[in-house]
């Protein structure tokens, strides 16, 4: 009798450890694949340099900017769940504060300074 309850506390123990192990091992697997799209990417956009010259003009480009990245960050979809979309925003904000940077333009940087805090 104590045998067969040893192997069935073994089974019982392997099957969970089994099924931990799939756990831990699918879960890093999730994470990193999410991130990729909002760690590693690049970005091509195209603009004029006269579309920095105003501040209706920067406002314009910041504009089809957020649009584009956000089209890219979603990958084109429209229909997502609220943690997609929270995935979403956090790509396109954290794609368009870096970028900001690049255009080298203070008139783009006040446009993006006044739609982000107001």
């Amino acid at each position: 009798m104590k045998t067969s309850s040893s192997a069935t506390y073994l089974i019982a123990s392997l099957t969970i450890a089994g099924a931990l192990a799939t756990g831990f091992a699918t879960g890093p697997a999730f994470a990193q694949q999410a991130s990729i799209k909002t760690d590693q990417f690049k970005f091509a956009f195209k603009y004029q340099p006269a579309e920095l010259a105003s501040e209706d003009s920067a406002d314009k480009l910041l504009q089809r900017l957020q649009r584009e990245v956000r089209t890219y960050c979603s990958g084109g979809a429209r229909k997502m769940t609220r943690d997609e979309r929270s995935l979403v925003d956090a790509c396109t904000n954290a794609t368009i504060r870096k970028s900001i940077g690049k255009f080298g333009s203070a008139t783009l940087a006040q446009a993006y300074g006044e739609r982000s805090h107001g």
